[in-house]
């Protein structure tokens, strides 16, 4: 009797078992680090450097500062603009979600702003790895020293995300507008309910990038692994817009693992903008399925 026991046991074992999503190469995730030179320039007469998290632009939302130094003590420096650009096949210009205008940090010659890249785009959450490629993207500054105007371009590398818990999408509405969604928190996820902070940008007609005002994303967390059955989790809130610009609202990570947050983005007049439903059914062994919006994480 007690060999027939164990007999079924293991064959109930056996038939729930799942193979599980590898996640062999998950690297350690952490938040990004204080402000680091990534590039330095010599343009006419003035050292120009671009500050960036660890030192680093990567594909996603990036705070930075430029600092200009100029020969004469009490120098003047106002009015910094900042583009990024790349040229595509076709030779038109392309630009991303950025400060135009820079902010002046305090007294000194530093002023501050953020970008959001979009290449590379090799990463996955499914292998955990870093692809180590770099991106040239040009930066165009301009500002004026005493009143003169001056300008630089100069070439800078983008590097793919090391967190994709700081992942990014871009698509076309049904609007026919371009739209970017990128996470900026948290950027180390704990299993509980965690603040979920994302930027939203859409393209104007004359392709720079506005923050859309109250609009609203609808949030639906799975898990959609194989091994999961992409299973949701209870207490979400959708993210609306606050004071700072950002849409902010919660999500209740219930494990570690592999999650896509699942978003369906409405317009202020409650117009569907991009995103479908996820079925409520939880099918162990299949991949899950997922909105036409959304974007994976992994912590």
């Amino acid at each position: 009797m007690k060999k027939l026991y164990i007999f079924v046991l293991t064959a109930i074992v056996a038939a729930c078992t799942i193979e599980k999503t590898p996640f062999g190469n998950r690297l350690h995730f952490s938040s990004r680090g204080e402000l680091r030179e990534a590039g330095y320039f010599k343009e006419n007469k003035h050292l120009i450097s671009i500050e960036a998290p660890d030192g680093e632009l990567l594909r996603g939302y990036n705070k930075f500062s430029v600092k200009i130094a100029t020969p004469q003590d009490g120098d003047v420096v106002t009015d910094v603009t900042f583009r990024p650009f790349y040229t595509n096949g076709e030779g038109i210009q392309i630009t991303t979600p950025h400060s135009s205008q820079l902010v002046k940090k305090g007294n000194e010659n530093q002023f501050e702003g953020f970008v959001v890249f979009n290449t590379p785009k090799r990463y996955s959450v499914l292998n955990a790895v870093h692809s180590g490629i770099k991106t040239p993207w040009q930066l165009e500054i301009t500002y004026k020293v005493n009143g003169t105007p001056y300008t630089m371009v100069n070439s800078i590398d983008v590097l793919d995300t090391r967190n994709p818990n700081l992942n990014v999408t871009e698509f076309r509405g049904r609007d026919g507008k371009k739209y970017f969604i990128a996470l900026t928190g948290p950027e180390v996820p704990k299993v509980a309910i965690n603040d979920l902070t994302a930027g939203i940008w859409v393209q104007q007609p004359d392709s720079t990038y506005v923050v859309p005002r109250n609009y609203v994303l609808e949030l639906d967390p799975r898990m959609p692994g194989e091994d999961m059955g992409n299973h949701s989790s209870p207490n979400n809130q959708d993210l609306i817009q606050k004071e700072d610009g950002f849409y902010h609202g919660k999500v209740n990570y219930t494990m570690n693992g592999y999650w896509t947050l699942n978003f369906i983005l409405k317009d202020e007049h409650d117009n569907l903008i991009k995103g479908t439903e996820v079925p409520d059914t939880v099918r162990m062994g299949v991949f899950g399925e997922q909105s036409e919006l959304h974007i994976d994480i992994l912590f």
